[in-house]
């Protein structure tokens, strides 16, 4: 592991402050443990952002947020983001989904 130091507001230390009491852990642990979350909501939303922009299908969307086609689709759904697919975009799905 690396170390790594920021600097973070006082309100946001009492917050990290108030898990690491609730959870009787180490302050290292609760702010891996949210960094680990903050990434995985970053790379989703980076990726359904690229579906409703069009540059990437649902199932690369969901390769690249690290989760499973049916998530994916239920992302999308929770989040309002249409599902519409030109003859090219179904093509390219029933190829993503046959590994061609």
């Amino acid at each position: 592991m690396k170390t790594v130091s920021a600097r973070i507001d006082e309100e946001v230390l009492r917050e990290v402050d108030d898990i690491v009491r609730k959870r009787g852990v180490d302050r290292s642990e609760v702010i891996r443990e949210l960094l680990k979350i903050g990434l995985r909501e970053y790379r989703l939303r980076e990726a359904l952002e690229l579906v409703r922009e069009r540059h990437a299908t649902v199932w690369r969307a969901a390769e690249l947020a690290g989760v499973s086609y049916r998530e994916m689709l239920e992302k999308l759904r929770q989040r309002n983001i249409p599902f519409p697919l030109s003859k090219e975009e179904l093509l390219a799905e029933i190829e993503e989904v046959s590994g061609k």
